[in-house]
């Protein structure tokens, strides 16, 4: 097919958006949507998701090979640009391809509170949540936080968390590095567990569950280095604007 005429049906298909039931939409193979989308860049194919039920269902499934081909070749266009140079292709068996492209390229706002001041927010990865430091900390619990809440330490040992070095009780000497994983997980978490009644099934959920975080752990290392490389850069680019020299961080 024709560049030409693929540009005259992608652009029949954003003409006529407004209408759910235009059968230009509906009745495209998805071959051919294949073919334009080839042609867009990741913001644009996050536009198309908006045009229709049926174009969103398309360009949103987790579990289409042609979509996720979709996504994957617009992430290989983006890793030629600037910033995403060399960007390491999504974690497998965590994220989808769109997942992905979201957090590493689309989001540009805690994706709770909405606060875009550079530098404010950034990617959670076991969490697979872009948030600032006020929201990821509403939404957390250590393991003392989370006994408190009835959340044994069996279950809160399988939870995916991130570490932080947090000061306690404001003291400066009572500072340490803790484990915190997201509150609403562990409460679910723990509700499953208490819902295994054998003991022989409840060890094997367990075992399970450790093995599966562990895989995932391994496997977002060079994703979280990458991040916090990410938000050293932009704190040493912000030192430099107001105080005109660099620092080491």
């Amino acid at each position: 097919m024709k560049e030409d005429n693929l540009r005259d049906i992608s652009n029949e298909i954003f003409s006529n958006h407004n209408d759910e039931s235009n059968n230009s939409l509906t009745q495209i193979p998805p071959e051919i949507l294949e073919l334009i989308c080839d042609y867009l860049c990741p913001k644009d194919l996050f536009s198309l998701t908006l045009v229709c039920k049926h174009l969103r269902s398309f360009l949103w499934s987790f579990t289409s090979s042609m979509t996720q081909q979709i996504w994957h070749n617009a992430r290989i266009k983006l890793s030629i640009v600037g910033e995403y140079k060399g960007i390491p292709p999504p974690p497998e068996g965590i994220m989808s391809e769109q997942q992905y492209i979201w957090l590493i390229h689309l989001v540009d706002a805690c994706q709770f509170c909405g606060n875009k001041r550079r530098g404010a927010s950034k990617i959670y990865w076991p969490f697979k949540m872009y948030s600032c430091v006020n929201c990821i900390d509403s939404r957390i619990l250590s393991n003392e936080s989370a006994k408190q809440k009835g959340v044994s330490y069996t279950v809160f040992d399988v939870l995916p968390h991130i570490v932080l070095y947090r000061n306690n009780n404001g003291s400066n000497f009572d500072s340490k590095l803790d484990r915190y994983c997201l509150k609403s997980e562990a409460l679910e978490t723990q509700k499953e567990y208490e819902g295994i009644v054998n003991f022989e099934e409840r060890i094997k959920w367990i075992e399970m569950k450790k093995r599966h975080q562990l895989m995932i752990n391994d496997k977002l290392v060079q994703y979280t280095l990458r991040e916090e490389s990410k938000i050293q850069r932009i704190w040493r680019e912000e030192y430099r604007s107001r105080f005109g020299f660099d620092v080491n961080c």
